[in-house]
């Protein structure tokens, strides 16, 4: 993400996702490639839904309201999808009625807006984890 002057740019990749979603919240999808590596100093093998509870729980610190994670990939009334690359890529279609599609890469965060869910397809060892964002 574009911050400006270098000091403006935060600290590390979770203020950035939180500064990326106070800003992008209640509007259309939007992609985000944080600059740094993520805080979670995880090996890969970490359990998926460990990983989620535990970026459910910073963001919600950074940002003041809910934020948990998503067991699934459907749409949300009231709720945002937040889907975060950790390892591997993914073919990510938004839904409902998507024929258009995009490849979700690690370091990547792919914002979806209430009433949106999407369908994955993962290359072997993806790891990609979902949170929601209720917004209503």
């Amino acid at each position: 993400m574009q911050w400006g002057q270098e000091e403006a740019r935060p600290a590390d990749p979770a203020r950035e996702v939180a500064a990326f979603l106070h800003r992008r919240l209640g509007s259309g999808p939007a992609l985000l490639w944080t600059e740094g590596d993520p805080p979670d100093g995880e090996p890969s093998g970490a359990a998926p839904a460990h990983r989620a509870a535990r970026w459910a729980d910073t963001l919600r610190r950074l940002l003041g309201r809910a934020v948990e994670p998503a067991g699934e990939l459907t749409p949300g009334e009231g709720s945002a999808l937040l889907l975060f690359q950790h390892h591997g890529a993914c073919q990510v279609r938004p839904t409902p009625g998507s024929d258009q599609g995009l490849r979700l890469r690690p370091g990547q965060w792919l914002l979806l807006p209430p009433g949106c869910g999407c369908h994955l397809k993962c290359r072997p060892g993806a790891e990609p984890l979902a949170l929601r964002i209720p917004t209503a």
